[in-house]
């Protein structure tokens, strides 16, 4: 009998991929309040191609699929054959778990399934010898437990008022341009907002004058495309701007509006050149489609001539007048 390769990995598959075998394992290993929310008659093993592909070998993997509390779910079981233990196991698991998740998704379904993962160790060390909790692999465990893996923090610009935004400090003037960046209804009425407090100086002598000119694009290529704005409300708006900025920032702003007019400009030669071509063609088009009319005419008036046809009916049919019948005939 030859030697099995990696026989630790060949028995673990070779006994939990019987349905029988499985079912006995949940029953004797998972708590009972969670064994309840399987379904163990819908258990069947994940095929491979929708097992995701680890970036290592050191576990076993075996994916089942199965209703959990009713909905698609999956167990997922692994073994832990090495002599070296593993103290980010806890992290690892999750790192599988979340790609086990992400490949559900990726199979068409649009809500995350619920994962059960279940280790299976024999290691040389007695008994494991590192956690199981998540909280335990950061560096400070009860710091992390507080605060991480929480529900994100979310910012929601949309539910606050301008007022409640300009207390964010230099923050205030990223948040109040996307804010209000669509807004189509008064456009700039919320320009007081973002250029009060002397913020814009601050940005411009303190940040970075490369930053308010970052700011400065946003204000005139987003919010003012967005806003469908005129060229008389945005000038008026970057009147203001110059009043609440330093001289050499004025400057900067003059120089950026100057070269957004050039460009302006030249999109309009553009789309002058453009629409010209455009009717060309169609006149074009037009001239040729009545050129072929009127020669398919004079062809079909020769023979009604030839065939001593009446006038009156061939002027009819093909719209020719006496003087250009007389015509063909010479």
């Amino acid at each position: 009998m030859s030697s099995i390769s990696k026989p630790h990995d060949a028995l673990f598959k070779r006994s939990l991929q019987h349905k029988q075998i499985m079912v006995d394992w949940l029953v004797h290993h998972l708590p009972k309040e969670t064994l309840a929310l399987i379904d163990t008659a819908t258990l069947v093993m994940t095929p491979n191609e929708y097992v995701p592909k680890w970036p290592d070998t050191l576990y076993s993997d075996i994916v089942y699929s199965c209703k959990i509390g009713g909905k698609p779910g999956y167990i997922y079981l692994a073994a832990e054959h090495q002599s070296s233990d593993d103290e980010m196991m806890a992290f690892r698991i999750l790192c599988y778990v979340v790609e086990l998740m992400n490949n559900h998704l990726k199979q068409g379904h649009k809500k995350l399934p619920i994962v059960l993962p279940l280790v299976l160790y024999h290691g040389e060390k007695s008994p494991y010898p590192y956690s199981t909790k998540i909280w335990d692999c950061f560096e400070n465990p009860e710091l992390a437990k507080a605060i991480a893996l929480k529900p994100f923090q979310l910012i929601d610009l949309t539910v606050m008022s301008d007022e409640e935004i300009n207390q964010h400090g230099l923050a205030s003037v990223m948040e109040i341009l996307f804010k209000h960046y669509r807004q189509r209804q008064s456009p700039f009425s919320w320009l007081g907002a973002l250029l009060s407090k002397g913020k814009m100086t601050t940005i411009y002598t303190q940040v970075s004058p490369d930053y308010f000119k970052d700011v400065l694009r946003y204000f005139i290529e987003i919010c003012g495309k967005a806003n469908e704005t005129g060229t008389d409300e945005l000038d008026k708006a970057l009147a203001l701007w110059v009043q609440s900025v330093p001289e050499q920032a004025q400057e900067d702003i003059m120089t950026f509006a100057q070269q957004l007019e050039k460009r302006g400009e030249e999109r309009g030669k553009q789309q002058g050149m453009q629409q010209g071509m455009q009717q060309g063609m169609q006149q074009g088009m037009q001239q040729g489609m009545q050129q072929g009319r009127q020669e398919r005419n004079v062809e079909i008036a020769k023979q009604l001539l030839a065939s001593n046809v009446d006038r009156s009916v061939i002027k009819m049919s093909t719209g020719l007048s006496d003087e250009e019948l007389d015509m063909l005939l010479h």
